[in-house]
């Protein structure tokens, strides 16, 4: 970009938008926090599933409500960072490149993982990056600012998943309950074991809230299909597996010293979840308060950065080399 453009981009407050399954933050860059929270839905239906875009004139339509009336802004005027999940289709960078500059006439726009955002949200440029939000869970691991994808696995297994789980062990028993109230259930009674199935330690018998509708073994059976589903029978890798597949390729050479485990993402709040990571993995590991919006908060702190006014892909660049040019500035 030239350095003119450079300067102009320099004097506008970029908007940073971290479209989630389960929910959109949007907000200016260099605040702390999102100023918007909302879900991502369009006309009463999600927008992504399991993290990728599936309803694009639906992600056009929540967009334009973003920055329209939840931020108040004229997308025409300023440069916006979008974020991208871990291992989704390269062309959905492009249609996101599409939709913002022909869509919404943005000068200038940038695509980056959440992974690596999520790494810069805890003053980071390496890391192994755990990430469990909605609809969606991934393992990734970050150096020197850079993804690494021969490290970076993907789950389908997310938030949403364990709580139809906790609503199919309540109605083995009769009861039946709304999303919403199994969604407090799984945040505010399961708890994730401190090692393997079965080693329950000292952990109370009861459920912390006087709901008393959750039996012992329902709080506990809850999180472990995201950690670990072989053990309930259920096939695939789980998310303790796949860390230590992404743990095995990021500590080479041997004898490196393994990268510090950053959680991400609102199911990692779960308690008991950074322990067992902790424990099984037997690495460090960083659970940050405001790993709920890690991918957009870090977000929020590069794009507010002198050092990256000259990442952004301008409208220029788009003109003459089309939706591909977005991935010559991925990292």
């Amino acid at each position: 970009m030239e350095a003119k453009a450079v300067e102009r981009y320099k004097a506008l407050c970029a908007i940073v938008i971290d479209t989630g399954t389960g929910h959109t933050r949007s907000g200016l860059a260099g605040d702390e926090q999102p100023r918007s929270v909302v879900p991502s839905q369009a006309g009463g239906s999600p927008v992504l599933t399991h993290g990728v875009v599936t309803d694009w004139d639906g992600l056009e339509e929540l967009w334009h409500r973003v920055f329209y009336q939840e931020l108040g802004v004229c997308p025409e005027e300023v440069p916006v960072l979008a974020t991208d999940t871990p291992l989704s289709p390269a062309c959905n960078r492009e249609k996101v490149a599409e939709l913002l500059f022909e869509g919404f006439s943005v000068p200038a726009m940038l695509v980056l993982p959440r992974s690596l955002l999520a790494t810069y949200s805890y003053g980071r440029t390496t890391g192994m990056v755990v990430g469990c939000g909605a609809g969606t869970s991934y393992v990734a691991g970050v150096q020197e600012g850079y993804t690494l994808p021969h490290t970076t696995f993907r789950l389908d297994v997310a938030g949403d998943a364990l709580t139809s789980y906790l609503g199919q062990l309540l109605a083995s028993r009769g009861i039946h309950l709304g999303a919403d109230t199994l969604g407090h259930l799984k945040e505010t009674c399961c708890h994730v074991l401190p090692g393997a199935q079965g080693d329950r330690g000292a952990l109370p018998l009861t459920p912390p809230n006087a709901s008393g509708l959750l039996l012992e073994d329902e709080r506990f059976c809850c999180p472990e299909v995201l950690l670990a589903p072989t053990a309930l029978g259920l096939p695939g890798p789980g998310l303790l597996q796949q860390a230590t597949r992404s743990l095995c390729c990021c500590w080479d050479p041997p004898g490196r010293p393994p990268p510090c485990l950053l959680l991400v993402g609102g199911t990692t709040l779960m308690s008991g979840f950074p322990q067992r990571l902790a424990t099984e993995l037997g690495v460090p590991t960083e659970a940050a308060p405001h790993r709920r919006a890690a991918a957009w908060l870090g977000g929020s702190l590069v794009a507010s950065l002198d050092a990256f006014q000259g990442a952004w892909v301008s409208r220029d660049a788009y003109s003459e080399g089309g939706p591909a040019t977005v991935h010559l500035h991925c990292c």
